[in-house]
């Protein structure tokens, strides 16, 4: 009899916790950042109802089809609005380039949909893999002159101390990927800088 007791006690618990619970979207394969997300990129996760994220709902998971990856979305991350948006993603020839800086240092008014210039700033010429990226043919690049010009700011993350004034801030960039080379390696090494060219898309 007690074992019957504690067995419908343990069940009843569970439907409580189960009650409390909501199916939200985990990613379960990676999605690279400017890609759409498909039904296999994805599985369901139980997250708390009153939980302080502001997850994507298992229910809402067929709307994904109309948005892509604003950032590199890794196995296990639990899909929040932030990691997406809404469009068409990459076309044929683009990729994005992540951009690394001090939110202090990003040029006023600087949103989702921007045009900005993007400017190698660093002590020592850098070279990308490409030799076809707009600042000469052998792809050298020489302090203050220009990686990209007006391209469009895909989307902007911070970190988890970041806002719009202090904390470290990435804006992502959708640049042709001809173009890309040179901007990874200055990237990396934090030395590009950006001048905003418009505010619109």
């Amino acid at each position: 009899m007690l074992l019957i007791l504690a067995g419908a006690l343990g069940t009843a618990v569970l439907v409580l916790r189960a009650g409390n619970q909501v199916a939200a979207v985990q990613i379960s394969d990676r999605v690279p950042a400017g890609e759409g997300i498909s039904d296999s990129d994805v599985e369901q996760v139980m997250m708390p109802k009153d939980s302080d994220v502001p997850y994507i709902r298992w229910d809402q998971r067929s709307q994904l089809g109309d948005f892509y990856a604003t950032t590199d979305l890794v196995p296990g991350s639990v899909l929040v609005p932030e990691m997406i948006q809404e469009g068409k993603g990459l076309k044929e020839g683009q990729t994005v380039v992540g951009v690394t800086m001090e939110a202090a240092q990003m040029p006023g008014g600087l949103v989702d949909g921007a045009r900005v210039d993007a400017y190698y700033v660093g002590d020592s010429p850098t070279t990308g893999d490409s030799g076809d990226s707009g600042t000469g043919s052998s792809g050298s690049v020489a302090a203050g002159e220009v990686l990209a010009e007006g391209v469009k700011v895909q989307s902007i993350s911070r970190g988890d101390e970041g806002t719009v004034t202090s904390g470290t801030v990435t804006v992502n960039l959708l640049v042709d990927k001809a173009q890309a080379g040179p901007l990874v390696a200055a990237a990396s090494e934090k030395e590009i800088g950006l001048t905003l060219v418009s505010s619109g898309s």
